[in-house]
């Protein structure tokens, strides 16, 4: 090949190299514009969220309190009831109002609100008082030129649950709420779920919809987005159907990356991001590939260690077990294993569903942590069966300890989705020695004495023994 040639090919390679590099910086700064255009708008969103959660937060912060009062206070029926209603009166609440769970209405002081406390047994805000057993708020209503909000406060009394109602001035709760949307650093409004204006930043009058038309309309119809000129981010607000919405112009919002200079300082940038973006895409992989170990290891729904991690455990006992040559249980080294089947889970998990049935077992899987000791392993072998591996016991007695324990443990009845659920459990024991000196044979052992504990009766404790088989 002549001189000229190689040239000619050496150029072609120094053009495209350069043009290889120009475009890939020109490609790399664009890139790196808008994703520092949509973290913006990311950090935007996480104002928005933030600032309905401290909303939430300070509407439910009033919860205890106000439960306190009103179990205390409230807790009679008949005229008793009414006295007390009529004795909470001041200056800041004309009148209170005490219904049952069903809607029914108690009591009202004065006697004139009867009539408007009986028609809120449809209000969004008393039915999630009920569904949810915390403190709620209504929409936003004008009675005479007055907005209100109504606050639902669930509490205890003798005859069942009760909410009592609570009308609160709107401008009270703009004081109240408007320090709360201070984090958000935008215009920011509270809306009620018709589309009322409860807490503004700014004049806007409360009743009203928000200002601007096309974004009340967007926020209708999505919780983020644009519209014009405009960023907006709505969330939910806990104890209530109300949101937050934040709302600010894009040249307010995007300015100081507007005027980030587009030179050396870019490309050097560019250079560490590119260090960030290697050590995040390591750091994902380790988490991934631990997540993926924990996953294979435990159980998804209750966090508690499977049967696989379950029989390594109990292998790895074995061992220190044969080590010690199978010391006395006098020493403090016998190893045991409870087979638990609940009692009464299917019907619950029949009757209220699901979802209900896992909740469930999550709750059981924390008390069966709670009722064991540190050294002992607590697995979920699968439905709704549970493993025990106790360590380091004195003797067999030890091991019928811990079983009693998780039975009364278990006993006492559940808060599950609102409800109160009561199941019982069947357990079996099995401790190392003669032919279980495996993890396989004690797991089987332990189950053959839960077998027997089933048939005799449920909700028994049987220790295995060669009989049992």
């Amino acid at each position: 090949m002549s001189s000229s040639m190689l040239r000619k090919i050496a150029i072609v390679c120094a053009v495209v190299l350069g043009m290889g590099l120009v475009g890939g910086a020109g490609l790399y700064l664009s890139r790196t514009q808008s994703e520092a255009r949509e973290s913006v708008i990311r950090a935007f969103d996480d104002r928005g969220r933030l600032a309905a959660g401290v909303v939430g937060d300070t509407l439910l912060a009033s919860d205890p309190k106000t439960r306190e009062w009103a179990a205390a206070a409230f807790a009679s029926d008949g005229d008793a009831l009414s006295g007390a209603l009529a004795a909470g009166l001041d200056a800041s609440v004309p009148w209170l109002a005490v219904l049952r769970a069903d809607g029914t209405l108690l009591g009202a002081s004065p006697a004139g609100a009867r009539e408007r406390a009986a028609a809120l047994r449809s209000d969004t805000g008393f039915r999630r008082a009920v569904e949810t057993g915390t403190i709620a708020f209504g929409d936003l209503v004008t009675v005479d030129g007055v907005a209100w909000v109504h606050a639902f406060q669930p509490y205890a009394a003798g005859s069942g649950t009760r909410v009592l109602v609570l009308p609160q001035r709107a401008t009270s709760m703009n004081i109240l709420l408007g320090s709360a949307l201070n984090v958000a650093g935008a215009r920011s409004y509270v809306i009620d779920g018709a589309g009322h204006v409860v807490v503004a930043s700014d004049s806007t009058v409360l009743g009203a919809t928000l200002p601007d038309a096309a974004i009340a309309a967007a926020v209708g119809r999505s919780n983020r987005g644009t519209v014009g000129h405009h960023q907006f981010a709505a969330d939910a607000v806990a104890a209530s159907n109300w949101r937050t919405v934040l709302v600010t112009s894009h040249s307010a919002l995007l300015a100081p990356y507007d005027r980030t200079a587009r030179s050396a300082w870019l490309m050097f940038a560019g250079f560490a991001a590119a260090v960030l973006l290697m050590m995040v895409i390591g750091a994902g992989m380790v988490v991934s590939t631990s997540r993926v170990a924990h996953a294979r290891l435990h159980d998804q729904l209750t966090g508690l260690p499977s049967r696989a991690l379950f029989l390594q455990s109990t292998e790895a006992a074995i061992s220190q077990w044969r080590r010690r040559d199978g010391v006395s249980s006098a020493a403090g080294g016998q190893v045991a294993a409870l087979f638990l089947d609940l009692d009464g889970f299917k019907p619950v998990n029949d009757t209220y569903g699901h979802a209900t049935g896992d909740a469930l077992l999550k709750a059981v899987a924390q008390r069966l942590v709670a009722a064991t000791r540190p050294e002992d392993l607590v697995s979920r072998f699968g439905g709704d069966e549970f493993l025990v591996l106790c360590r380091g016991l004195q003797g067999e007695d030890d091991a019928f300890a811990v079983a009693d324990r998780i039975k009364n443990y278990l006993s006492e009845p559940f808060e599950v989705l609102g409800r109160t659920v009561r199941i019982g459990v069947s357990i079996g024991i099995a401790t190392l020695g003669g032919d279980a000196d495996q993890a396989e044979a004690l797991i089987q052992n332990a189950d053959t004495a839960l077998y027997q504990a089933k048939n005799n009766g449920r909700g028994r404790i049987e220790r295995f023994t060669p009989a049992s088989s």
